[in-house]
Order: structure tokens, then C-alpha cells, then sequence
């Protein structure tokens, strides 16, 4: 099945540019899983998703940005 972008692939294309179109379909997915979750993603956490997908970024380093995100700073 041929990929197809996204709502945020379609809103920010330049952060999607850099992925092929597996690594487009799993960012598209994971981004996807987590909004039935109730969680809407804004630019930034599209970005380190990507750059995590891309090898920029560890897990690791995605989770603590992740974490940063929703304690709003504060140690975890």
C-alpha cells in the first residue's frame, strides 16, 4: 500500500521530507495510535518523533523530551 501523508505530514511537510516512505508510514502511525489516545501533537513533538525515527535522537533522549513536555520542565 502506497503512502499516504497524514494530517501532520500535510501540515508541516518539511518535517517528513527527510524520511522514506516506511519511516513516513510509522511516524504517520505512531502519531495516529497516540491521538485515539486523546493526545493532540503540536509541531515540536512531531519534530523529535521524526528525528527519532531519522537516528538524530535515542529513544531515550525522545522520552525525556516527551517528559519535559508534560511535567512543563520540571524533573522527572
Amino acid at each position: 500500500m502506497a503512502y499516504e501523508p497524514c494530517r501532520y505530514a500535510q501540515r508541516w511537510p518539511e518535517l517528513f521530507e527527510p524520511l522514506d516512505d516506511a519511516q513516513k508510514q510509522r511516524v504517520s502511525d505512531a502519531l495516529a495510535n497516540n491521538r485515539l489516545e486523546g493526545w493532540e501533537p503540536q509541531r515540536d513533538d512531531v519534530a523529535d518523533l521524526v528525528d527519532c525515527e531519522l537516528g538524530r535522537i535515542d529513544v531515550a533522549e525522545y522520552v525525556r523530551r516527551t517528559m519535559t513536555k508534560v511535567t512543563g520542565g520540571g524533573a522527572v
